[in-house]
């Protein structure tokens, strides 16, 4: 491989590690807040807040990734999310 591939790579390498460290951070988050959920008895699913993100990430996302790939992963996360708050 060449340094100048391999260079960026090593920036993708720690791109990924960040990306991975935010993902757990939002987990707790998600946690924290099915906590107070299950507290309170409120719904684990809140349909409106799941389409109040997908459309603000839509207007954040300023590509070259398009807004349907953006939302998938979110959409993932979102699933994800669905799972922590359920299990607390």
């Amino acid at each position: 491989m060449t340094p100048e591939i391999e260079a960026i790579r090593q920036k993708l390498d720690l791109m990924e590690d960040k990306l991975i460290a935010l993902l757990n951070e939002r987990a707790r988050y998600v946690i924290e807040i099915g906590k107070i959920k299950s507290e309170k008895g409120l719904p684990i699913m809140d349909p409106q807040r799941e389409e109040a993100i997908l459309n603000r990430i839509a207007e954040k996302n300023k590509g070259p990734v398009s807004n349907k790939f953006i939302q998938d992963i979110f959409k993932k996360i979102m699933d994800e999310s669905i799972k922590l708050e359920s299990d607390v």
